[in-house]
């Protein structure tokens, strides 16, 4: 009896989930008041204990406590330089190499096996219609203090267990070929695409995994060939960055601002209107690409751009078959065309996506509508297309304004924790179905944490890089939280901007998914149960009750303090490295 009680019950949750995931994605608003906190706790409550019950129910690995996790030396991880300088060494010169590996199975290329996407939940792909890769940059500015590794995976996000097996690789790789690693750290994060491989397991495999535990036991929700393959092909490219690093000069510069909103006032000076945010109508976060170009001594060689910017690679639409991993990989194709390697940096972009109805000049329109005259199949892929030509058209431009960057690369890399809360993200990861590093801890509601990283860079004298695992909310770095009134708590966001504590007159950047995909980190003070925007029509609710705010992004994430304990611990980074 209890054999066939437990797959009835998994089967309500994963119906429950479904209801949740499909419904919520449609609303979008402005602000909760009293009589919806009221019915969404409630419902909300029901939810969270049916979803503590299964947790009952399915065998949970048995997870050192957070106090064990810290007591002990952590496997895989770096701290980053041993010291901070403040100059460049003397004679000391910037050294680069790049590296990259396709992550697409061969299966999928030959269309004998199909894969699910990572943000989609049902999307699957059966061919390919430009690649899923590994990027990897090694970076050294002469010191003597070690090289630091950036690196950049096509997917929805990566998880914490994952990066450091990746890591792991690249050690064992470079011991076996005789090389002394001065490696002080590998920071890899996810481009975020959507319309690739699923990099992460939340999806319906999850839900299928769910339901076949009972089974046979908790497995991980992404496909384990493909995990396979990007250990191991990720690896390769850091090690292949590794190997080709040869000496040259770094460059920065921006482009124009591209988030012009005529119907919100935001940035009314920018020039294009090519991103926009989904959840916050509020100022607070770079609103163009930020870019590193390195040019190698040997004239021979070839130079190397990685750009930043925050904002959802969703461009793609998701009933597309074949595998795309979406803007970044046209941006880097006519990059490409210019003899120059590319790697694209997801930045913090929780609910800033690209506008896929922006209007794209000539000449690249004229160019991408005769490209798809030749190949009828890339229609569907037209707009995504179009804003990666449109964006490396920017990006190319802009480099008459780059200016050079002395070599001093400072890096700090610090591990905490972040308290799991009931919902698919924090079940998962609790049951062991996707890839976080979970201990037990007896101070969260779940009895259950999440270990993950952040970390601080400084390169040059006036650039700072801010490292965050997830998808962080850029008004918790740069400024400007959503208000009391304006937030479900109806409270203050009491924490420092991130920015406001690094000394002025330094540019600051993140890299959002960063060594983790610990999910959507918002304020605490606006953050609701994921079944609100289920339940509360837009238009309705603001009938009723007044502008309404959308809390999608609640469904995926670790919990109500991810942003608090986040930003605590990058303002700590920044303190101890400003003293």
């Amino acid at each position: 009896m209890k054999k066939f009680i437990y797959p009835i019950i998994s089967l309500l949750l994963v119906f429950t989930m479904l209801f949740s995931v499909n419904a919520s994605a449609a609303f979008d608003g402005k602000q909760h008041s009293n009589p919806i906190n009221t019915v969404t706790n409630i419902l909300g409550g029901f939810i969270d204990g049916a979803i503590c019950f299964l947790g009952l129910l399915t065998p949970t690995p048995d997870y050192l406590t957070v106090e064990e996790y810290f007591a002990s030396d952590s496997e895989n991880f770096y701290e980053g330089t041993e010291e901070f300088i403040d100059s460049a060494a003397d004679g000391a010169k910037w050294s680069l190499g790049f590296g990259k590996k396709s992550l697409v199975p061969a299966n999928l290329l030959d269309g004998t096996k199909k894969y699910y996407t990572g943000g989609y939940f049902t999307q699957k792909v059966s061919g390919v219609f430009d690649d899923q890769k590994a990027i990897a940059i090694a970076l050294n500015d002469g010191s003597g203090r070690g090289t630091t590794i950036f690196a950049s995976i096509d997917g929805i996000g990566v998880n914490n267990s994952d990066i450091r097996a990746i890591r792991g690789a690249v050690e064992q790789k470079l011991k076996v070929n005789g090389i002394n690693s001065d490696i002080n750290a590998i920071n890899i994060n996810a481009t975020h695409c959507h319309t690739v491989i699923d990099t992460q397991g939340i999806g319906l495999d999850l839900l299928a995994k769910i339901f076949f535990s009972f089974f046979r036991g908790a497995k991980r929700s992404a496909d384990s060939e493909f995990l396979e393959i990007m250990i191991e092909n990720t690896s390769d490219a850091i090690v292949e960055a590794y190997m080709n690093m040869e000496t040259g000069s770094l460059y920065y510069f921006e482009t124009v601002g591209v988030g012009k909103d005529d119907n919100t006032g935001m940035y009314p000076d920018d020039e294009y209107s090519y991103i926009y945010n989904k959840r916050y109508y509020t100022e607070g976060y770079p609103h163009r690409f930020s870019c590193f170009k390195f040019v190698p001594d040997n004239n021979e060689s070839v130079g190397t751009i990685f750009a930043n910017l925050g904002a959802h690679p969703t461009v793609v639409d998701e009933s597309t078959k074949l595998l795309s991993a979406d803007f970044p990989a046209f941006t880097e194709e006519k990059i490409n065309d210019t003899g120059m390697n590319f790697m694209f940096i997801q930045g913090a972009q929780a609910p800033v996506s690209v506008n896929k109805w922006a209007e794209i000049p000539d000449p690249v329109a004229s160019e991408v509508n005769a490209k798809i005259a030749e190949n009828p199949t890339a229609e569907d892929y037209k707009t995504s297309i179009l804003l990666g030509y449109e964006y490396a058209r920017l990006i190319l431009e802009a480099q008459s304004n780059a200016k050079e960057i002395e070599p001093i690369l400072n890096v700090k890399m610090t591990e905490y924790a972040v308290r799991l809360e009931t919902g698919l993200f924090g079940y998962g990861a609790t049951e062991g179905f996707i890839g976080t590093t979970t201990v037990k801890d007896c101070s969260s509601k779940t009895g259950y944490s999440i270990i993950t990283e952040a970390g601080y860079i400084e390169i040059g004298t006036d650039i700072v890089l801010l490292t965050a695992p997830g998808e962080l909310v850029p008004q918790l770095v740069y400024g400007n939280v959503v208000s009391a009134e304006d937030s479900y708590h109806g409270s203050e966001w009491t924490y420092e901007a991130t920015a406001s504590l690094v000394p002025e007159g330094k540019t600051v950047l993140v890299m959002g998914l960063c060594n983790d995909a610990i999910g959507y980190i918002l304020p605490d003070n606006d953050y609701a149960h994921f079944i609100t925007d289920t339940i509360w029509d837009m238009d309705g609710a603001e009938r009723l009750f007044g502008p309404y705010h959308r809390h999608y992004e609640e469904m995926l994430s670790a919990g109500s303090t991810a942003g608090s304990t986040t930003i605590s611990v990058l303002n700590e980074l920044v303190k101890s490295a400003n003293p």
